[in-house]
């Protein structure tokens, strides 16, 4: 009987893409006869329009050695990093993958797993709980309960949450890490850039990321979408508020009454307290525009995604057995709002030579 083919799977955003993203993407083809990557759909975990569409992201994947792009639905792809990693597991199980290999400042899994394990007891958790209650953040209350900075960097946070989540749905995937060096968020790079960097500055491309890439991205996009939420919000009612997830101990009322008259980011700067940051307030708006209620997200949170394929490489489209070819109804919601604010390349997966 022939070898099963081993799987790897990366979740990710690619918002955008660039050669740090590449570099993982070939380090997991060595681990593995194919690559899938389970990416954000047209809205990521900032709350925002990602800087290409869904489509266009996933070609770029394809184009820098990926075999299969498969979408984490909307839900999973704009929340916490605890929820973002419970969907991208979720699928990658599904999928049946041997690996899932991601990035960590760390760079070494036994730490992260050790990390893990102290959160995962009663003792750190109730403690870390009972910081967070101050008003102080997740990352800061771990670091404070553990008397570990690992959380204080943002992809060491997902590596832990990632192992949580296989440990949640009992999955057999082994973890692997591979350590994110020199991502730079400054005026100079070293050898990688973010692409939080790169969303900022497309003088950048030319050494950290690919024309392929640069050619897609919509630099419109985000200002069109901050326009059309700050309107959304300004006419929301506070009945409507209260029930978006997310929102919690008046949270609403604040809200309700915030500055929108001048703009997305004053009316964010208006909102955000030291336990409701910046980005949080972002998920959140973004919830009120797609009518993402706490109801509708418990449900959808506890389902396992469906898998809904966006790219593959024509040489690898025996992967799309493993696939749904579905897509649930807040992704269809958030894509219409997407097509609104700019620029789309398809409307169904992509076949990339």
């Amino acid at each position: 009987m022939e070898n099963k083919k081993k799987l790897a799977t990366i979740i990710c955003e690619f918002n955008p893409l660039h050669t740090g993203h590449k570099r993982l993407i070939d380090f997991a083809k060595s681990l593995a006869d194919n690559v899938v990557c389970i990416m954000s759909g047209n809205f990521t975990q900032r709350g925002l329009p990602a800087c290409a569409d869904k489509y266009a992201r996933a070609k770029h994947a394809i184009l820098a050695g990926a075999d299969l792009v498969v979408e984490l639905p909307t839900l999973f792809a704009t929340s916490p990093a605890e929820n973002f990693a419970l969907g991208g597991v979720k699928i990658a199980d599904k999928l049946g993958a041997d690996f899932l290999v991601f990035g960590s400042e760390c760079g070494d899994i036994e730490i992260i797993k050790r990390c893990a394990e102290e959160i995962d007891s009663e003792q750190t958790n109730n403690r870390i709980k009972e910081i967070v209650s101050t008003g102080v953040s997740y990352p800061k209350a771990v670091a404070l309960a553990t008397g570990s900075d690992i959380l204080s960097k943002p992809n060491n946070v997902l590596a832990v949450e990632y192992l949580h989540a296989l440990k949640k749905i009992k999955s057999a995937i082994i973890p692997v890490t591979l350590q994110r060096e020199d991502n730079f968020n400054g005026d100079k790079a070293q050898q990688f850039a973010s692409s939080a960097i790169l969303r900022s500055n497309k003088s950048l491309f030319d050494e950290y990321s690919f024309d392929y890439v640069l050619d897609d991205i919509d630099w419109e996009t985000e200002q069109n979408y901050k326009n059309i939420a700050t309107s959304f919000v300004a006419i929301a009612s506070k009945n409507k508020l209260e029930k978006i997830e997310g929102v919690s101990e008046g949270l609403h009322n604040r809200i309700y009454n915030c500055d929108k008259a001048h703009g997305y980011d004053r009316m964010i700067e208006s909102i955000k307290t030291k336990r409701y940051t910046w980005m949080k307030i972002q998920r959140i708006v973004l919830n009120c525009v797609l009518d993402i209620t706490r109801d509708v997200a418990k449900e959808n949170l506890s389902m396992v995604p469906n898998v809904n394929p966006l790219a593959v490489r024509s040489t690898s489209a025996s992967l799309l057995a493993l696939t749904d070819k579905k897509i649930d109804v807040i992704t269809e919601r958030a894509d219409r709002l997407y097509a609104t604010l700019g620029k789309t390349s398809s409307s169904g997966f992509l076949v990339v030579d």
